[in-house]
This record gives C-alpha cells, structure tokens and sequence, in this order.
C-alpha cells in the first residue's frame, strides 16, 4: 500500500474511532486490533491481497456501525464495493459483495443493494456457489420485505430457505421459516404463519438460536391475540418472556413482550391490568435510548387506556408528549395512532371540531403512507362523529375493506400456490423416485441391447461391405487381366503380320531384286564407258535398296517395346476419370522402364493403386491437376501420383478403406509407402516396389 493509501485508511479510522461513544468502549479493541493489522499487512507488499480484504472489512464494520450517520454508512459501502472490484479472488469477491448488498439494504440504498446484490446473484451462480444464492436470495427477500412488497419477499424467503434446507443449515433455515411466517402474519393468512412458525421453533432449537426462539413466541402471541384468542395469545407472550431468561441484554425485548400482553388486557377492557403491564414496559432499563419508538408507543398506550377507564386526568399532556417525540423521529405510523387517540379524547371531552380536524389528518398521513389499517381506523372513527358525512365515510370504508380483502386473498392464494407447487414438487419427486430407479435401469438394460443388435447389425453389414469390396476388387482384377489378354492378342496378331510382311519381303520381294541384280551383273555390254558406268550404278542401287528391304524385315521381325501398351490403360483410366472429375493430367514415365520385364503382378496392382487414388482425388481432393510419375529408382519401380487439391491432416493413422487397399497392396509387394499432404496444398503418394523379373 502506498503512503496517500495509508493516510486515507488512517483518516477513516481516526473518524470512526471518534465517533464511538463513552458506553460502547467495548468496540475498541475490535477497532485498533484491525487498524494495527491493515497497517502491518500494509508495510509488507507479500500480504497486499490481506490487507486489502482488512480494509473492506475495516469500511463494512464502519458501515454497520449505527452511530454513523446514514449518509456516511452509506459511504463506507461505496468505498469497500470500490475495493471489492479490485479482488482476483472470485470466491472472495463475491463473499464481500453479499455483506456490501446485506448492508445497502439496511441503509435504504434500493439502486445500490440491487446493483451490488444481482453482481453478488450473478457470480454465485457462475461459481455454484449455493450458499452465496442463499444469501443473495435472502437479501431480495429482506429488500422487498422493507418495502411492502409482500408477494416477492415471501417468493424469494422461500427460494433462501430451500437453499438452506438443501444445505442443512438449520439456523437460517429457520430465519427463513421466520420470515415467510411473519409476512404472512402482515397479510393476516394466520393459518399459515403458525405453521411456519411451528416448524421454525425446532430449527431455532437445534442451532440453540434463543433469540429466535423468543421472536417465535413473541409473533404467536401478537398473531393469536389479532385474531382474538386471547389465552393463547397471553399464554405464548409468557412463554417469550420465560424465553428471554436465557437472554442477556433482553430489556428492549423483554419491554415489547410486556407491551403486547398489556394489549391483550385492553382489548379484554380489563384496563388495571393493561396498565400494570404498560408501566412495567416503560420502567426497562434505557429504553428511550434504545428503543425510542417503544417508549413513545407505551405513553401513548398508557394514556389510551387511562382515557378508556375514565382516568383522564393527565390523558391530554401524555398523549401530547408521545405525538411529540414521533414528530422528532418522523415515526409516521405512530404519529397517525398518537392523532387518532388525540382525536378521541376530544371528542370524549365534545371537542369535535378538533376531533375531526385530528382524525382528518389522521386519515390523510394513512393514505399517504398506503396504510390500509390506519385508513379503515380513521375512516370508522370520522363516520361516528362527523354525522352530517357519515355515509360518504362509510361507503370508502366499505371499499377500502373490500380492496384490502381482496389484495389479503391474492396474496394468500399466491402463497399457497408458492407452498402447494413446493409441497407437490416433493412429494411428485419422492413418489417418481422409486420409479425413476426402475426405468434407469430398464432403461441402461434396454440401452445395452440396443447397443449389442446395434453392432452385431453393424459388424454384419462391415462384412458384408468386405465381402462386396473383395468381390468387386477380384472382379476388377479380371478385367484388367481380360484387358491385358485381349491386348496381348492383339500384340500377337500385330506380331504375325509383321512376321508375314517381314518374310513376304525377305524371302520373295528380297530374293526378286537379288535374281535381278545378279542377272544384270552377269551381263557383257558392249557399249561406250558412260553407259558401262550407268549399268554399274544402278547395279550398286538395286543393291542398296536389298540392304534397305533387309533392314526393314529384320525390324518387323522384332518385339515391339510393350511400354506403350501399359501406359496406354494408364492413360485410359486417367481419361476417364477426368471426365468425372474436372482435372487435367499428365503421365511422366521413363525410357528405363522395360514394362515387358515387369511381371503381371506388379503391374496389376500398380494400375488398383492408380485406380483408387484416382477414385481418393475425384471423391475428396477437388483438384484442378493431376501427375503421374513411373520411374526406374535402381531395382525399384517408383509410382507417385500428385494432385494441386485440398489435402488433409496426416496426423492421425489412415482411416479410409481406400488408403488401407493400397497400404496392403504394397504390403504384399514388399513395397513402401508414404502419403504426403498438407491442407489447401494438395497432396503427394509416394509408392516404391522392388521389381521382379518374369521367368
């Protein structure tokens, strides 16, 4: 960390400590036990990822702290999301961000719980992280709940208490049964929020949760005593305070549980009673301080109920000073309730103007806040002063009530929808499980017989295709040996004729023009030197035109070169394959080559070599042009085929049935080999065979 970063966190802590009053001196160590690690971590650059977590921890703290100003609480989050966002650690990260989220709620940032809680939501379900979706689910429940929005909290409760459930954690489990019950408590679907708080009891009792315990019994009580069973209700409110023995620290607590019980004694109208409880309320140790709210609800309840039995005598100045410490604490709910009691000691007392004007006003912060309580409260209570507008406050009374039922209903039946489609889920899932097992296993059984006809099926038809291809290449065999025959026949015929025309000249035309010559030499002429001359020429011609004719018969008598023959059937085949492909060819072979020499074996399988790679290119290759080379390489034949089209990976062992024919091919030709290729390049087959001489 450097220097300007360590000044900052200095500033921030001096600012907090500062701000911790005389009687929370406990927090002190807590404090300068994380100032002293964030500055040790701070000086050493190995522990940098430390102490950054030390300093988020450090502002999330800050922003806990209830002595900061919202505003600044507010601040401390900003900063610690900021430090957040530098994190590698994802599983750290998003750790951090479900305190940051938790946090903005409770300082009614709605913008940035939303924004930092949904990176939270996101990130967990990346990492699977289940306990992250819990808490983020919980924090949406939270967030709604706050806000009123009962139908999502209840959703997104019960979508944290799966996730709870699934992970056995029995302590949140149970908070989530708490909080879905006490919404349904709101929406007064009582059936429902006893039986989830009758299923969280035990779960608060495993996790030796007695703060949630108390909370338990405390909300039968208010539940029990709403829908008018008052034992119950007493009954449960004192088992909440026997609860609360285990508590320390439990004034605040102890103080609400006396306050509801003293509630029950009023609606019964046994207000000495009601009375005794509220006075017990009120005498808990520092509870102005620490439950300013409370305290104003007890004045205003004692005063009420002195009111209620005729104890009027300091009713006015009680109830004043409770609507005034409302007032300071902009407690609207209880400023409404302060107005309305207000209101009905003046109308006690045959102040009605000031009655009306009260419960007026009483009834416009309800309508205001959306509070359908308060609403139906004022308006019952200005339709039985304000005469001359009775009806007109009845009949919205009448509709208010109709439109809280109604809204009360939905959320019910939507509750019970959410409990119904759960409850269905399980139990459709334990009922198929059993089944599920059964068709797993018929089905893997079915699978592997499926498997087995399906390679036997196979296996018979790559048989099958053997068989076919062995037939069809015996078959090509014997066309090419027909070919070779039929051109060896015609090579025979050629070779008789020349014979004949070689003999016909030797022995018939060859023997004339010798008779002629040597007649004409035998003859004495008689004549001047020029003709002698002239007769020994043409003597000495016809001589010339023997040696001629013997030459000729002497070279018809000999074997044609038979190179052309099997060049010719190469030529052939490549003829017609370019036909079916669209390449250009050429063939390049050697004067050295005596294809006479050659034995038939050879030359067969040379030409099936040639035939399937023709067959490999016009199939795969798309080429555009196509060589051949035949070679004397010392005492081996050279056959290459190369071609200008898409060539494939040689990587991997050869796969195509083609390539494996040639392979064996050569194999059997104690031959060699070898494919060359490269992708979009073409490719180069490269065959050499020892040859063997015919005997």
């Amino acid at each position: 960390m450097n220097s300007k970063n360590l000044r900052q966190l200095t500033k921030v802590f001096l600012l907090d400590l500062f701000e911790v009053k005389t009687n929370n001196l406990k927090c002190l160590p807590k404090y300068i036990a994380i100032f002293i690690l964030v500055v040790y971590c701070s000086c050493n650059k190995k522990d940098v990822v430390f102490s950054k977590n030390l300093q988020i921890e450090s502002s999330i703290e800050a922003a806990k702290n209830k002595k900061n100003s919202i505003e600044k609480r507010r601040k401390y989050l900003y900063e610690a999301y900021r430090l957040i966002n530098d994190i590698g650690n994802d599983s750290i990260k998003n750790s951090k961000l479900l305190d940051v989220a938790f946090q903005a709620k409770k300082v009614k940032d709605s913008l940035f719980f939303r924004k930092v809680n949904k990176e939270a939501f996101v990130m967990s379900k990346e990492l699977n992280d289940e306990l992250g979706l819990a808490k983020s689910y919980w924090s949406y429940g939270s967030f709604f709940s706050n806000y009123e929005v009962y139908d999502s909290a209840y959703y997104f409760y019960k979508k944290a208490y799966d996730k709870y459930k699934r992970l056995g954690n029995n302590r949140y489990e149970g908070k989530m049964l708490y909080n879905m019950a006490f919404i349904q408590y709101k929406i007064k679907d009582y059936l429902g929020c006893e039986s989830n708080v009758f299923r969280t009891i035990p779960s608060y009792e495993l996790s030796n949760e007695v703060k949630g315990v108390y909370k338990c019994y405390n909300l039968l009580g208010v539940m029990y005593g709403n829908s008018y069973d008052y034992n119950n209700s007493k009954k449960y409110h004192k088992k909440a305070l026997s609860v609360l023995e285990k508590l320390d620290n439990n004034s605040a607590y102890k103080a609400a549980t006396l306050n509801n019980i003293g509630l029950i004694y009023k609606e019964q109208n046994n207000y000495k009673q009601a009375l005794s409880y509220f006075n017990k309320a009120l005498e808990m140790k520092d509870l102005y301080k620490d439950n300013i709210r409370l305290y104003a609800s007890l004045k205003t309840n004692i005063a009420y109920s002195r009111l209620l039995s005729n104890d009027t005598l300091i009713v006015e100045k009680e109830l004043l000073e409770s609507l005034k410490i409302r007032d300071s604490i902009n407690h609207v709910l209880g400023i409404i309730s302060s107005k309305l009691s207000l209101a009905e000691y003046n109308y006690k007392f045959k102040d009605t103007v000031q009655a009306l004007i009260l419960a007026k006003e009483a009834n416009r912060l309800a309508k205001k806040i959306a509070h359908p309580g308060d609403v139906l409260a004022s308006l019952q209570f200005l339709s039985e002063i304000d005469k001359k507008n009775s009806y007109k406050y009845l009949n919205e009374y009448v509709d208010v009530e109709k439109e809280v039922s109604k809204q009360e209903n939905f959320l019910k039946n939507k509750f019970a929808r959410i409990r119904f489609e759960t409850d269905e889920y399980i139990e459709e899932a334990n009922r198929l499980s059993a089944q599920q097992t059964i068709i797993l296993i018929s089905s893997i059984a079915l699978i592997l017989v499926l498997s087995l006809l399906y390679f036997v099926r196979l296996q018979r038809s790559k048989n099958k295709a053997l068989q076919l291809e062995a037939a069809q290449q015996q078959a090509n065999q014997e066309v090419y040996q027909l070919l070779l025959k039929q051109q060896e026949i015609l090579d025979e015929g050629k070779m008789k004729e020349r014979h004949r025309i070689s003999e016909e000249l030797h022995d018939g035309v060859l023997g004339k023009i010798f008779g002629t010559r040597m007649g004409l030499g035998f003859l004495d002429i008689q004549a001047d030197e020029f003709t002698q001359n002239q007769h020994q020429k043409y003597i000495d011609e016809l001589q010339e035109i023997e040696k001629e004719i013997r030459v000729i018969s002497h070279e018809l008598k000999n074997e044609l070169i038979d190179k052309a023959n099997f060049i010719q059937i190469i030529e052939q085949l490549l003829h017609e394959q370019s036909q079916v492909g669209g390449f250009t060819f050429s063939i390049e072979a050697s004067e050295e080559l005596h294809w006479s020499h050659i034995s038939n074996e050879i030359k067969i399988n040379c030409y099936r070599v040639l035939q399937e790679a023709v067959q490999n290119i016009n199939k795969y290759a798309q080429a555009k042009q196509v060589q051949v080379i035949l070679k004397n390489k010392n005492t081996n034949l050279l056959l290459q085929v190369i071609d200008d089209g898409m060539g494939f990976p040689t990587e991997k062992k050869y796969s195509g049935i083609g390539l494996k024919n040639i392979e064996s091919r050569i194999k059997k030709l104690n031959g060699f080999f070898k494919i060359d290729s490269v992708v979009n390049k073409g490719t180069k087959l490269y065959i050499e065979i020892p040859l063997l001489k015919v005997n």
